[in-house]
């Protein structure tokens, strides 16, 4: 599975806790650094020195021994697949790698994808529903000397009646610790996700919805530009999901007609993305039409690919350059025009205004 990306989350009331995130892969770095400046990934971080006497630590599933006696180790994640009302028992290894003891809290939560596509878990506040409750960590927390390594038990009993499908977790290890400000805390949090497949009859699924369209011009006459595309993909389904998005577009009967597409990001069940997608090269045809066509596929076994879905649309891309051209051309050949007619008139009555009266 590929890293997850490090969050920060930033809360601006006095008082409110500065939230930084990470669910990161074995070996990744939490980092005593201001939350308002963390924002490289957690994985390449920078451990804490001497002179930097704040929190920093790395986690990462432990060495887990299996039933045929061997030992599985250099898990990036907690991978299961299960069946209802199973019992797993394994553990959360924690180092630090700071100059100072180090005060953890453990505990697990649910995960969800956000808007951006990013795997996010609850925060420590809103409580879990699904996986994150099916998770017993051993101890709430843990104390650290510097360089010291520990393995956090923890176990997992999934229900009888658990549905089918993926159950998305995250072990999240926490430290709280003070700002420059005595009215501010900082919440330092690095996890490992926890995926839970439980076995059955797999439904993966997905919509796609709130499709815009707007179209960006040039004021070059000879340029061409921009389509954008903007729609939610949500996973409806109970497996994660991925997908490829495929934006075409074109003048009346095809005419110029541009595509592109683009690999999407991992969605796991009950979250929704927002994707955005540019159309590069399109020309200014008065009308444009086209479609975003999306490919789904499932993750993992008994997942596979899913009927395409398709969202039709049609959008104003007027040639502003060229139709105020015209306008002008218009506007200057139409007053020349009453100016001709205007002078033509004026002659017309000098002239009769000349001629000798005839006599009675």
């Amino acid at each position: 599975m590929p890293s997850l990306p490090f969050r920060l989350a930033v809360a601006a009331p006095v008082a409110a806790l500065l939230l930084a995130a990470a669910l990161a892969p074995s070996g990744a770095v939490a980092a005593a650094v201001p939350a308002a400046l963390a924002t490289a990934p957690a994985a390449t971080a920078p451990a804490a020195t001497t002179a930097d006497a704040g929190p920093s630590w790395s986690v990462a599933p432990a060495d887990r021994p299996l039933p045929d006696g061997t030992v599985e180790t250099g898990r990036a994640n907690f991978d299961y697949a299960v069946d209802p009302g199973a019992v797993i028992d394994d553990a959360f290894e924690i180092r630090n790698d700071g100059a100072v003891p180090l005060e953890l809290q453990v505990y697990a939560a649910d995960a969800f994808t956000t808007r951006e596509g990013s795997i996010d878990l609850l925060p420590a506040g809103e409580p879990s529903v699904d996986a994150g409750t099916w998770i017993t960590m051993a101890v709430p927390r843990v104390t650290l000397h510097p360089g010291e390594t520990t393995a956090v038990p923890f176990r997992i009993t999934v229900p009888a009646d658990a549905r089918p499908g993926d159950h998305p977790a995250g072990l999240i290890s926490s430290a709280l610790t003070a700002s420059d400000s005595a009215t501010v805390q900082v919440d330092r949090r690095l996890g490992s996700r926890v995926y839970l497949r439980v076995g059955g009859e797999l439904a993966p699924a997905a919509t796609v919805s709130g499709v815009s369209v707007d179209y960006s011009g040039s004021w070059n006459p000879l340029a061409v530009g921009a389509l954008d595309v903007v729609y939610t993909l949500e996973n409806t389904g109970d497996t994660r999901v991925t997908a490829v998005s495929s934006v075409a577009a074109g003048g009346p009967f095809g005419l110029a007609g541009v595509a592109a597409s683009e690999q999407l990001a991992e969605v796991l069940p009950g979250s929704a993305i927002e994707v955005r997608q540019r159309l590069e090269g399109v020309a200014a045809l008065v009308w444009l039409s086209g479609a975003v066509r999306v490919q789904p596929e499932g993750v993992g076994l008994g997942g596979g690919a899913l009927a395409p879905i398709d969202a039709p649309f049609s959008v104003a891309a007027l040639p502003f350059v060229p139709l105020i051209v015209l306008l002008v051309v218009a506007v200057v050949v139409l007053s020349v025009v009453l100016l001709v007619r205007t002078r033509h008139r004026r002659t017309q009555s000098r002239t009769r205004s000349r001629m000798p009266s005839e006599p009675v």
